[in-house]
């Protein structure tokens, strides 16, 4: 009897274990009604697929030309060299350098995912991989050659020629090295995040504070703009709904304008495509202008200059960890 005494619990025991069970039981609970909640509204984003179907000759040809600095007029720069796997298909530069040494005029934007929305580049005036291609070959602040020289530079080389006629069974065209450098934009695509492993249903992909972020991402209103498979890139919007960011940061410049460089119109002034924020964290520095550093910082401007509030940091830091799991994988290895 003594030693059976000895292991029953004190009052202070029992105290300790109770308040342990209804601690569990809310955490449950929560972590329930969070599910439900998500299950209610998963038709908001879908999970990127496990795979796409390209033509993989013409991929990987283009994958060919992606990496090649002698395509670009002095053969010193590849597209590849702004766009690493490592850095979550972007380079993390604030503004990186353009064939003439010189800084680009915008935030290299990332190039995964890109075959799944429907709009393209800062400003969301690129409607096809095909089109943007074209315009990054021309651009002086991408390739700056154009198509003479460049299907010229093809011809003399053997590899090249050869790898087109066995797949086009005709002279090198511009429309065959858009197509098979689009294709190759197209197999990149960054499925398997914990966030997708959740929209297919493994609830424990997602911890509890993460699901917090995203109740609270959808509650200030983010998802109103970033929505659909990449979370953004399917629509336009003004930078700066409540207050102009670019007067504010005392720094503008012409690319601040946005859409309004390509049309000429003036209600398109500040308006720029709503960026996909796949593999965010990996992306930084953030925004067309490359102006901020941390994805906290990015959070904070969002709330103040597009919805109108001051996000507690308590909030930013919950809706970050949502954000997180984001992150997918390319080709089967983690980003």
């Amino acid at each position: 009897m003594i030693f059976f005494r000895q292991f029953l619990p004190t009052r202070a025991g029992w105290l300790l274990f109770l308040l342990t069970s209804i601690s569990c039981q809310i955490y449950a609970e929560e972590r329930i009604h969070l599910l439900q909640e998500y299950q209610n509204d998963v038709s908001l984003v879908e999970p990127i697929p496990l795979t796409v179907s390209v033509d993989l000759e013409k991929a990987r040809l283009g994958k060919l030309l992606f990496e090649d600095k002698r395509i670009s007029k002095d053969g010193k720069k590849a597209c590849v060299e702004c766009h690493l796997s490592d850095k979550g298909g972007a380079d993390n530069e604030r503004l990186s350098n353009a064939i003439n040494d010189k800084p680009r005029s915008t935030n290299t934007p990332t190039i995964f995912n890109v075959g799944l929305v429907p709009m393209l580049g800062w400003t969301g005036a690129g409607n096809s991989l095909e089109s943007v291609t074209e315009a990054i070959i021309k651009s002086k602040q991408g390739l700056a050659t154009d198509w003479p020289e460049l299907i010229n530079k093809l011809n003399a080389m053997p590899a090249y020629r050869n790898a087109f006629e066995n797949i086009y069974h005709q002279a090198i065209k511009p429309d065959h090295v858009k197509e098979v450098m689009a294709e190759y934009m197209r197999s990149l695509i960054t499925p398997n995040a914990r966030f997708d492993k959740y929209l297919r249903g493994q609830e424990s992909a997602i911890s509890v504070d993460e699901m917090r972020g995203y109740q609270l991402f959808k509650s200030y209103g983010c998802a109103s703009c970033h929505q659909g498979i990449n979370l953004g890139g399917n629509m336009t919007s003004p930078f700066g709904v409540f207050g102009n960011y670019m007067q504010n940061t005392g720094n503008e410049t012409q690319a601040d304008l946005g859409l309004f460089n390509k049309t000429k119109r003036p209600e398109d002034q500040y308006i720029f495509r709503v960026p996909g924020l796949r593999n965010i964290e990996l992306t930084a520095p953030y925004f067309h202008d490359g102006s901020v550093t941390t994805l906290d910082e990015a959070i904070d401007v969002m709330g103040r200059y597009m919805l109108g509030r001051e996000i507690p940091e308590r909030d930013i830091r919950l809706i970050k960890q949502f954000l997180e799991t984001l992150t997918g994988e390319l080709n089967g290895e983690s980003l």
